[in-house]
């Protein structure tokens, strides 16, 4: 049957519209168009309220979902809470590792962090509970009421913490001090899973092993001994009160303040109140005034200072020392912990009155130290990690908080082996002169050692003293001590041949006198050699001529402030910096004089690790290098925070380095250094003695290690009636030195191949005559940067003797001085290298020449001889000190490659 369009069943039903309805709809009233449109408005209105409600909701579920992500992500790396692991992370240790791993060494404990099992102490729990968690004892972990009082106590701007002491032991032990939402859901949750596994009373412990209290101790343990010299188990109700409610603010409310000493102070008033602090540049503490400086001697006379290497520091200002004072804020804060301890029932109405008045009355007693031998090692990685980690942003007390209590992982570069030899070298006394023990219980003559890797700066071995006792005392590898003769090739010897217009064979005069500037002819230091003849300048550095040493600086500059400049600045590059380089005539020290710059008798000195660097530069190809002792500071659990990038720049370019080199071997073939050789091993190095014997030095290199070392009494010490002590002469002089050098460096450098230092290719060799510098086929082979040569041939047919002058710094004439230095016969009743009338005596260093006796050549004092400025030499010449004529130079040999 088809379909028919007219069925009603396939009709599609349309409303008729007639002309009526048109008309109606024409005629339709504003009002009626209104009443008609009307649903269709209710209709957006229910639809924006489902959309505003789907917003919401939409809202929730993803602060919800964001919420359990960040949730997530803070749990994600959780530990498992036990008492184990909870002892573990409080007896956790800084350690000091060796090149190879192994343990060099624990950060020290002292007072720092002293962690107990147990404590029997009500009174110190009851006082934590008070302050810090009232409701410690009824919670799990978290109290979600504190937790609701301090979100409502912030929101109307009265800070007030929610943590209770689960969270601050999950803060201290496994999160971080760091302000974040992740941190504070991670301490959340710890302090619910410790709850569950850890008891109450373990759980209080270990907070109080933890807790901060200022001044660098951590533990109630560590407090009571550094604030009270008591245990915790002796702990008064106000001392109890006073270290807990310092945990709320260890800077403003720790037990004691730190005071000046004013000069009034009787011994009663400080004894068991001093405190030491080591003085920097950027440590915060003032320099001490000269009321402070003289209180020193007082302390050492009363006894409060009991060894003179802390005498020494605080009189030379690298150490201060301040009077502990009971801090007015932490009385105050007490009676506040007393006033919570009262309102929850742990004491009783009159208790907390006789607590108040006690706690105005708290004496506070700093322990004394125990002394004991120790290596120096430690106490220079300590300053050298504590420096890198306030580079890095740290203050002082955090960096001290994380070295002690952070579990460190130090690699230090010291190697093992190395260090222990030298150790034992330090220790076998036959090593040095005439030793003895003074009435300061200081072993005498006083010495010190660095060998470092020239090629990457690393420090593999350090002693900083002979039987050194106690922790942050001197040491003297990193104290100046006045150079001697070992600052020649630095200030004087790289900066000639680095001109390129004096080279090896460059002949002064000897001899007394014949001075270029009229600073020097005042001066007009001693020969300390025969002083009838020329010498190169090869023989001159191995011979240690000091006249020769003067003329040769006198040529560095058109004048002598110029020389002064250029010797300064070769100083300085080599990484000296305790060059004084004072221009002003106001200064009482400086070293702008050639006898400080020429002769080593400094202002301060240069300590034997600023050397080891500066003649490491030399060995490394011209190359300075930043001595390090570690190379990285990592977490317990490997978290890299510090890596040590050290500096470096060239000091000179490497044929002029090589050359040096080449002269330096020459001071143990043909000069004063013979004892240092340490077999077929290659040896470039410079003896040092200041005048009367009194320090003594020797630094050399060889293709593997620099090492700089020195013996010599301390300076400026006193007996226990004050008088001051007389330095002896070093028996042996430099020699003795240089034996000790070759002891220590012969068995380290046992299994290592023997090999020469690496020669350039812009470097030639010449034979030359030591005496005139001239070509001889029968000289001694000296190496030439390509485009310079000797200048003339010698007039010698016949070898000179290698041993012409000296073999030691050792006097060759009744006029010569002792050792690298001349004599005092030019200066007026002085007898040091440091004389120097605009120098300051109380800047004497260890080592050095005593502060108002001093023996050398540092004092334009003007009462030396004017002799005559014209000394003939062994060849009939006029030699006025300058370099010697070569206009008339015959043709130069060909180099020797």
């Amino acid at each position: 049957m088809s379909k028919n369009n007219n069925d009603d069943k396939n009709k599609i039903r349309r409303r008729k519209v007639t002309s009526s309805n048109t008309d109606v709809n024409k005629n339709t009233s504003k009002d009626n168009y209104k009443k008609v449109s009307s649903k269709p408005k209710k209709h957006r209105k229910r639809s924006k309220t489902k959309i505003a409600g789907m917003l919401i909701l939409f809202m929730l579920v993803t602060v919800v979902a964001v919420g359990s992500a960040l949730v997530f992500s803070s749990l994600r790396n959780t530990e498992v809470v036990t008492k184990s692991l909870l002892d573990s992370k409080t007896n956790n240790k800084t350690v000091l590792l060796y090149t190879d791993g192994s343990k060099l060494a624990e950060a020290e404990t002292g007072h720092k962090k002293i962690p107990l099992k147990k404590l029997n102490n009500k009174t110190v729990k009851n006082a934590l509970v008070a302050i810090e968690d009232s409701r410690f004892y009824q919670h799990n972990g978290v109290d979600l009421r504190g937790l609701a009082r301090s979100v409502k106590e912030n929101i109307l701007g009265n800070r007030q913490g929610g943590s209770t002491i689960p969270m601050q032991v999950s803060k201290l032990l496994l999160t971080s001090q760091e302000q974040t939402i992740t941190r504070k859901i991670k301490d959340i949750y710890y302090a619910y899973e410790m709850s569950k596994k850890v008891s109450k009373e373990d759980i209080l412990l270990t907070y109080l092993n933890n807790m901060y209290v200022g001044n660098s101790f951590y533990g109630i343990e560590a407090a009571a001994q550094g604030y009270f010299n008591k245990t915790a188990e002796k702990l008064t109700l106000p001392e109890a009160a006073m270290l807990v409610g310092a945990t709320n603010n260890p800077y403003k409310y720790s037990p004691y303040t730190k005071l000046k000493l004013d000069g009034t102070e009787q011994r009663s008033d400080l004894e068991n109140k001093l405190l030491f602090y080591s003085h920097t540049e950027n440590d915060g503490f003032d320099d001490p005034t000269q009321v402070e400086l003289n209180m020193i001697d007082k302390l050492y006379s009363w006894g409060l200072i009991t060894d003179y290497d802390t005498y020494s520091q605080l009189k030379k200002g690298t150490m201060i020392v301040r009077k502990a004072v009971l801090n007015e804020n932490a009385v105050g804060r007490a009676k506040t912990v007393l006033g919570k301890m009262k309102q929850y029932g742990y004491i009783s109405q009159s208790e907390y009155d006789q607590a108040c008045l006690d706690a105005a009355n708290i004496k506070i007693e700093i322990p004394k130290n125990i002394q004991t031998i120790v290596s120096s090692v430690e106490d220079y990685v300590y300053d050298e990690v504590i420096n890198a980690l306030k580079d890095q942003g740290y203050t002082q007390e955090e960096a001290n908080n994380l070295y002690y209590n952070g579990g460190l992982q130090i690699q230090t570069t010291i190697d093992s082996s190395m260090q222990a030899e030298l150790e034992a070298q330090y220790n076998n006394s036959s090593n040095f002169p005439s030793t003895i023990t003074d009435a300061n219980g200081v072993t005498q003559p006083q010495s010190a050692m660095v060998i470092i890797d020239y090629h990457n700066g690393q420090i593999k071995s350090l002693i900083g003293g002979r039987n050194v006792k106690g922790k942050r005392t001197l040491n003297r590898a990193t104290s100046p001590v006045q150079p001697g003769s070992t600052i020649k090739p630095l200030s004087i010897y790289t900066a000639a041949i680095d001109t390129l217009e004096m080279t090896q064979s460059t002949v002064f005069s000897d001899a007394r006198g014949g001075y270029k500037f009229k600073e020097n002819r005042k001066w007009n230091p001693s020969t300390t050699t025969a002083g009838v003849g020329n010498m190169s300048l090869r023989l001159g550095l191995a011979k240690s001529s000091n006249t020769v040493a003067v003329k040769t600086a006198e040529n560095l500059g058109e004048s002598y402030q110029d020389c002064i400049d250029v010797m300064m600045d070769y100083l300085k590059n080599f990484g000296i910096t305790t060059v004084v380089d004072s221009k002003t005539n106001s200064s009482n020290t400086t070293d702008r004089s050639f006898p400080s710059l020429v002769l080593g008798g400094m202002a301060y000195g240069i300590s034997p690790l600023e050397m080891s660097a500066a003649y490491g530069a030399l060995a490394n190809g011209g190359v300075y290098i930043e001595p390090t002792v570690f190379t990285t500071v990592s977490t317990y659990n490997g978290e890299l925070i510090v890596k040590s990038t050290p500096q470096e720049h060239r000091v000179v370019d490497e044929e002029v380095a090589y050359v040096m080199t080449d002269m330096l071997k020459a001071v143990l073939t043909e000069g004063t250094g013979s004892d240092a050789s340490i077999g077929k091993m290659p040896v470039a190095g410079k003896t040092g003695t200041t005048n009367n014997k009194y320090c003594v030095w020797f630094v050399g290199y060889t293709p593997y290690y620099v090492g700089a070392t020195y013996i010599g009494d301390d300076v400026g010490r006193k007996d226990s009636n004050g008088n001051k002590i007389d330095l002896r002469p070093v028996e042996g002089s430099s020699s003795t030195t240089a034996k000790l050098w070759a002891n220590v460096m012969k068995p380290i450098h046992e299994n290592l191949e023997v090999v020469d230092f690496e020669k350039p290719s812009g470097i030639n060799f010449y034979k030359i005559n030591l005496t005139d510098g001239g070509l001889s086929s029968y000289g001694s082979n000296a190496a030439f940067v390509k485009g310079t040569s000797p200048t003339r041939t010698s007039s010698y047919s016949v070898p000179t003797p290698s041993n012409t002058g000296t073999t030691q710094d050792e006097p060759t004439n009744d006029n010569a001085g002792d050792g690298d230095n001349p004599p005092d016969d030019n200066t007026d009743n002085n007898n040091g290298d440091n004389t120097n009338d605009n120098n300051n005596n109380n800047n004497q260093t260890p080592g050095g020449n005593q502060d108002d006796n001093n023996n050398g050549d540092n004092g334009n004092t003007g009462g030396g001889d004017n002799q005559d400025n014209t000394t003939p030499g062994d060849n009939g010449e006029t030699n006025t000190g300058g370099i010697t004529d070569t206009n008339n130079a015959t043709e130069a040999l060909q180099p020797e490659q």
